[in-house]
């Protein structure tokens, strides 16, 4: 995995390098397919904005990229609001690569499931509702 930081118009404090570094190294543990991963710091120039360090983090995988930006006072925080972003986003796309990879139709839990409000004994249905109204 490369990871990529870099400031806009604005250096980069060591310290907060070491720190963002630290933190994406443990990405992969929730995808094992990210390529690359950007970092770029900014600064907002505008003095109505109490906010003014930018971070946008972008996260490369096989397939797409998810990408997160965040505004705090210090680039620390910024980065901490953005990196958690893409850790919801990156979750968001391994749970969609699960559950399309198992099989959604035809599969033997689904007719065990639509077998289920079936009364074993006789073969009909059976209504839940009344049972449930009775007790």
């Amino acid at each position: 995995m490369e990871i990529l930081i870099h400031g806009r118009n604005v250096d980069v404090d060591p310290a907060v390098e070491e720190k963002s570094r630290a933190k994406l190294v443990k990405l992969p543990r929730l995808a094992s397919d990210i390529r690359r991963v950007e970092v770029e710091f900014s600064e907002i120039r505008n003095p109505r904005e109490p906010e003014q360090q930018q971070c946008e983090v972008t996260v490369h995988l096989t397939r797409n990229f998810v990408k997160a930006h965040a505004t705090a006072t210090d680039a620390r925080t910024a980065f901490d609001r953005a990196v958690d972003k893409v850790e919801h986003q990156v979750g968001r796309v391994k749970s969609k690569r699960i559950s399309r990879s198992r099989p959604r139709h035809g599969s033997d839990a689904a007719a065990a499931r639509i077998g289920a409000h079936l009364d074993p004994k006789i073969g009909d249905e059976v209504d839940y509702r009344d049972a449930a109204e009775s007790a």
